[in-house]
């Protein structure tokens, strides 16, 4: 049962990798210092949360990822917000005053569904008749309604964009939709893919 956890574990991160999909367009070494800006979407606060999370899985992939208080004073000297979307000549000016290889843009869309689940209803036993008296019927119990809204995520994408030109060396995509619960392992998986394709 040991040996088979592991098995598992790799199985899920093969098919998270199949939904993402990853082209590089220039040169970027696998251990290029980088970085990486909120994601652009519906609110701030998630596009940052987005950004963090994005940011370990780089790590872990052998990238070389400016601290996000360095970046913040590189952005405030220059009077650019951390939460806006940048202009490519500012991601230029960025990535130059940080002394990076790229920049890292992401966006996301995001939508609420709303949920609805019924359990099944339950056949409760019949009563045993008392002698003399005639046997009750099988009751059934209806089941419950239950609705709920859920986040769901698409169209995530990234892009690594050239500090000097403002052109896109590689960008990828997780062409999937994932709850909230799962959307890191979307970024994961796109950590993942790019490594794999730096290391061509």
């Amino acid at each position: 049962m040991r040996r088979l956890a592991p098995l598992c574990l790799a199985a899920a991160l093969l098919a998270g990798c199949a939904s993402v999909k990853t082209v590089r367009r220039g040169a970027l070494a696998p251990d290029a210092r980088v970085a990486v800006m909120p994601f652009g979407g519906r609110d701030a606060e998630t596009g940052l949360s987005l950004a963090e999370a994005f940011t370990t899985y780089l790590m872990g992939a052998g990238f070389d990822v400016v601290e996000r208080a360095q970046l913040e004073g590189v952005l405030a000297e220059q009077k650019i917000s951390l939460s806006g979307a940048l202009a490519p000549g500012d991601l230029a000016l960025v990535g130059r005053l940080a002394g990076v290889s790229a920049v890292v843009t992401g966006s996301y869309r995001v939508r609420r569904e709303r949920v609805r689940t019924v359990t099944p209803r339950v056949k409760l036993p019949p009563v045993p008749a008392r002698p003399g008296k005639r046997p009750q019927p099988v009751r059934q119990v209806p089941g419950e309604v239950r609705e709920e809204t859920r986040t769901v995520f698409s169209g995530l994408t990234v892009k690594f964009v050239g500090p000097g030109t403002g052109r896109v060396l590689l960008s990828s995509s997780a062409e999937k939709d994932y709850d909230a619960q799962s959307v890191n392992r979307a970024l994961a998986a796109m950590a993942a893919s790019i490594k794999k394709e730096l290391a061509k």
